[in-house]
């Protein structure tokens, strides 16, 4: 692994020692982790931020600058606000002085240390504002990332709850770290993304999500001995929208390190250089997938009630008990380019269609995709096999190649066809000659950095009579169709991947 600047890293091992000398000799008498501060000072006076300070980031690597100029230098664009939540609180002291500390703020310089080691390795020019969430604009473009930490519950009524999905919806995130690893804090708000987002799950990250990889590679952490952990593979929670993880919380306290690399005692931590290398991480997954975020809060509609649209062909996509839904606006740029390409007339519109869907055999053609695992149970299986004995084509691919679906895809694919196999089709098969001559494929950076030289096309497919009747891609087809940057995705180019689904569509039509 590439290692931080070692010279920053000595220094704040040295105010580790001093934090640690001062917990233990002067809030040792205070009881539980929760009645005591943790971290150091801030560095400067908080900031409180209303609507239109800031600009939004750009893409990696490039540097943003603000929409105006000030008279004073202009400070860098904010990528992180830190949400004001809770109490004040304070504690006297074995010698009579008195300490104090806010609920939201147990850790009060982790943000400004983070984005100081963030701008450095990433070289961009980020700030964090603390945030008041009754003058917050909550607007993504001003501030990408809401941060909330601390060890208490914050209590949030219906109308911040409301905030905070329409801040995610049009594309913000929302990091959330339970200091010292606090099961208080980091239950509440699971039970608090639960009722916000019931249609969409928190769980545990795989470990090939992008955010392992955005900027350092990440296979393993070092914990805090009161974890317990057997094992040293990161733990991150997050919920996706669309392909991209919109929230991410923190089981395992990240702040304590990204303050002063101090471990509080009975702390449950990822500690020291690894806490600091997963919020460098965060920093360029969220700064990266922004642009996506804004364009996934932008569904399009697709008008069904002009008669010069409707076809015959329906765009029928599988809804699964997984995340089935990664990239709601893709299908209609391949029928628009089909429609284009072609005198197909196309119904625009995606039907989402339930597996056990009794109409199902009225579609001929199915699209599956999605993000992690999924599972049919044995109506769903029996209703698909019936689908695709009766003359019925589904196109799959694992969105952003992302392997939890790949696995599940094989497994379940075998239950509904037992008897088959999925096979790579070969260079001849006509779907890679249908309309578009895919002689060469330009794949994703991830992609070539796996494989050496990736340039043939690769679809797997199973054959029923003398039709294929699936057809499979491992990398990421339809998350190119919307022409949208996924930049750790293991997957097709968008013009490449336009071009195969087009002509995977066609084949469908005349075979």
């Amino acid at each position: 692994m590439n290692r931080i600047n070692s010279e920053s890293m000595d220094r704040a091992a040295m105010l580790c020692a001093a934090i640690i000398c001062l917990s233990a000799n002067v809030f040792a008498a205070q009881g539980t982790v929760d009645d005591k501060p943790c971290g150091l000072l801030p560095e400067a006076k908080p900031q409180r931020i209303k609507g239109g300070e800031a600009t939004a980031p750009l893409p990696l690597p490039a540097t943003p600058l603000r929409r105006s100029e000030r008279k004073r230098e202009p400070a860098p664009p904010t990528l992180v606000g830190k949400l004001m939540w809770g109490q004040h609180r304070e504690v006297e002291l074995p010698d009579g002085r008195k300490a104090a500390w806010d609920d939201w703020n147990t850790d009060p310089s982790d943000m400004a240390r983070l984005m100081k080691f963030a701008n450095e390795k990433l070289n961009v020019r980020y700030r964090h504002v603390n945030i008041d969430p009754k003058t917050f604009s909550w607007d993504p473009s001003e501030v990408p990332v809401v941060y909330i930490q601390g060890r208490r519950a914050p209590q949030f009524d219906d109308v911040m709850r409301k905030k905070l999905r329409d801040y995610v919806l049009n594309g913000g995130s929302i990091w959330i770290d339970a200091c010292t690893g606090s099961s208080v804090l980091a239950e509440s708000m699971r039970a608090e993304i639960k009722g916000i987002f019931p249609e969409r799950p928190l769980a545990v990250l795989p470990v090939d999500h992008p955010v392992y990889r955005s900027s350092f590679e990440i296979t393993k952490v070092k914990y805090s001995p009161a974890c317990n952990r057997l094992d040293d593979t990161p733990i991150l929670e997050g919920m996706y929208v669309g392909c991209r993880t919109a929230i991410f919380l923190f089981p395992y306290d990240l702040s304590c390190a990204w303050d002063s690399f101090h471990v509080p005692a009975g702390g449950k931590c990822i500690v020291g250089e690894d806490a600091m290398k997963v919020g460098i991480n965060l920093c360029a997954y969220t700064i990266s997938y922004y642009n996506l975020g804004r364009y996934l809060s932008q569904r399009k509609a697709i008008d069904t009630d002009d008669d010069n649209l409707k076809g015959d062909f329906v765009f029928a996509q599988l809804k699964t008990n997984g995340l089935w839904d990664p990239h709601p606006s893709a299908f209609a740029n391949v029928l628009k380019t089909t429609l284009s390409a072609t005198n197909t007339k196309v119904n625009f519109g995606r039907k989402e269609v339930p597996i056990t869907d009794a109409n199902l055999l009225s579609y001929p053609f199915l699209y599956l995709t999605g993000h992690g695992e999924f599972t049919l149970n044995e109506a769903e299986a029996s209703n698909l096999k019936k689908f695709l004995n009766n003359g019925g084509f589904l196109l799959a691919d694992a969105c952003c190649g992302n392997l939890e679906f790949d696995r599940a895809f094989r497994r379940e694919i075998k239950k509904v066809l037992p008897e088959s196999e999925l096979k790579l089709l070969p260079k001849e098969h006509p779907v890679f000659s249908t309309l578009h001559k895919l002689d060469a494929i330009e794949y994703s950076a991830q992609v070539k950095a796996s494989i050496k030289d990736a340039t043939a096309p690769i679809l797997e497919g199973i054959s029923l009579g003398e039709d294929t009747r699936v057809i499979y891609s491992r990398f990421g087809l339809g998350s190119g169709w919307d022409g949208q940057e996924r930049p750790y995705a293991y997957s097709i180019m968008p013009n490449d991947s336009l071009k195969m689904g087009v002509n995977i569509i066609l084949y469908s039509m005349t075979h």
